[in-house]
């Protein structure tokens, strides 16, 4: 009996051939939570089904808890696999009364009223759907909200119980496979763009230089015009002065 054959982790530049990166993943909660981590895509918030590069989900759930924070909530979604997901979304922040009681040491603009929640009828007992971006919150995964809303009835929530089973099926149930010549190809481009960003940012930067010095060369050289120049006073001197010998000299017959 052979042992299976260890996955393959394309490198960034590859995942644009992926079927899962840029694609509203439908998901079991209990899957994004086995959702793996891999060294250098932390920052990138990106995880791994398989060897599958994965961003975006989407899932559908009960609310079962609602916790509110400065600037944003989050939902509890459990969706009956053995896993609860927790689902963040950014809210508008109260505004200070203080500002406008004036009770604050230095007075302040007040901000205008901010947008109203437009998610204020979400409640604790209703069937969502989320979509949003995975991400490690605290050592735990999280779903930044992108959308969310309110699922109508039992044939919607089967309806998206039958996309998980169908992208299961379909995708998820075998790894993602690319040629070599694919993954030279792909790094070859990635090179050449590279190459072709490094040469922006020097002349950019030899831009700035260049201009940085004929600004330089233009300040000196207005300075010395301004000092070659006479100034008001000192010709309105020697004019006077010019004035009072030649008075003289006409006293005198010359």
């Amino acid at each position: 009996m052979t042992s299976a054959e260890p996955l393959v982790y394309y490198p960034a530049y590859c995942f644009h051939l992926s079927p899962t990166i840029n694609k509203w993943c439908p998901l079991r909660a209990a899957d994004i939570q086995g959702l793996d981590t891999r060294p250098g895509f932390e920052g990138d918030n990106v995880f791994f089904f398989l060897n599958h590069p994965i961003r975006w989900v989407r899932v559908v759930g009960v609310v079962v808890a609602i916790d509110e924070f400065y600037g944003r909530r989050n939902y509890t979604i459990d969706d009956s696999t053995g896993a609860c997901i927790e689902c963040s979304l950014d809210v508008p922040k109260p505004i200070d009364r203080r500002q406008q009681n004036g009770a604050g040491v230095q007075p302040t603009v007040v901000p205008p009223n901010p947008a109203p929640d437009p998610h204020s009828d979400i409640d604790v007992g209703m069937v969502v759907e989320v979509k949003g971006s995975t991400r490690l919150f605290r050592d735990e995964k999280q779903i930044k909200i992108n959308k969310l809303q309110r699922t109508r009835s039992t044939a919607q929530e089967v309806q998206f119980w039958n996309k998980i089973r169908d992208f299961r099926n379909d995708v998820l149930s075998r790894p993602w496979v690319l040629e070599k010549r694919e993954v030279r190809r792909c790094k070859k481009q990635h090179m050449a763009d590279a190459d072709e960003e490094e040469r922006k940012k020097k002349k950019r930067k030899n831009g700035d230089g260049t201009n940085s010095v004929v600004q330089i060369r233009e300040s000196r050289a207005k300075g010395s015009d301004e000092r070659s120049k006479p100034s008001k006073d000192a010709v309105t001197r020697t004019e006077a002065k010019d004035s009072y010998i030649a008075g003289q000299y006409e006293a005198l017959g010359l």
